[in-house]
């Protein structure tokens, strides 16, 4: 195997980014860490060098054009990209009428707009080497309707389209795409998205478990979509077989948060 290109990682600082940096600087991939935690980068830079490896930090916030602007001029300054991990992501979980629009917007935003442009802006540099390629974080989620969960699963099933989408133009192509479709992770993603209740309800694997699949299956299987965990791929099987009115009913009833649904204010418009 020749050296390795590198790779970008969004969402870098904690979580599923930073299993996935970890992983990738161990299978000899010199990496560009994108976050917007400068301390998390450079721990995770430090301890990446004690053990012989490359990170090269990058603070960015994705969910602003400047962010993606600046992480995709480095990733071409660097040149000879081998791989990009769309990870970085946002979720809110609740009555969709009761999160501020800025969540949801920020949502949109990150999630789906910073994807889509990193991948249109790095995908010709990704061309230029042979077995290069790109992993989507979508979700198991984006499968079906989730309500409370409305706008998150949305924009993931948008992740998933878009995925096997890009992945069926290239076929044929040096390019590999890839949907990786988790579930419930151990992971702080859901304190700061105020879900951490779901966590009660639901299967939670390891981020390790997850990135270990998604190397696994993008290296080895050529498939393009992968969903991570029995339990997860059942709920993919169940939701082709099941009404999408019964699929709203079910979610709706595991996803509805305890707390009484509060009113709108009257002022509130619309």
């Amino acid at each position: 195997m020749g050296q390795r290109g590198w790779a970008v990682v969004t969402g870098a600082s904690a979580g599923l980014g930073y299993v996935f940096v970890k992983e990738l600087v161990r299978a000899g991939y010199p990496v560009i860490a994108v976050a917007r935690r400068r301390d998390r980068l450079d721990q995770l830079a430090a301890e990446m060098q004690e053990q012989g490896g490359r990170v090269e930090p990058l603070v960015a916030d994705l969910g602003s054009p400047e962010g993606v602007k600046s992480a995709v001029t480095r990733a071409i300054e660097i040149g000879d990209l081998e791989l990009l991990v769309n990870n970085a992501g946002v979720s809110s979980w609740g009555y969709f009428s009761e999160i501020p629009l800025d969540k949801h917007l920020a949502m949109l935003r990150l999630n789906i707009e910073a994807l889509v442009s990193l991948t249109w802006q790095l995908l010709p540099q990704l061309a230029r080497r042979k077995g290069a390629g790109i992993i989507n974080i979508a979700s198991v989620v984006g499968f079906q309707p989730m309500p409370y969960w409305t706008t998150y699963a949305a924009t993931k099933a948008f992740v998933l389209s878009f995925t096997e989408g890009v992945a069926h133009e290239l076929r044929g192509s040096r390019t590999r795409v890839l949907a990786v479709c988790p579930g419930m992770m151990k992971t702080e993603f859901y304190d700061v998205s105020d879900s951490r209740e779901l966590a009660e309800r639901l299967p939670v694997v390891a981020p390790e478990q997850v990135v270990h699949a998604a190397l696994r299956a993008y290296h080895h299987s050529g498939r393009v979509v992968k969903v991570v965990g029995l339990f997860n791929f059942l709920l993919t099987v169940a939701d082709r077989l099941t009404p999408r009115s019964l699929t709203r009913f079910l979610t709706g009833g595991l996803l509805k948060p305890k707390a009484a649904r509060r009113l709108l204010p009257p002022e509130t418009t619309r």
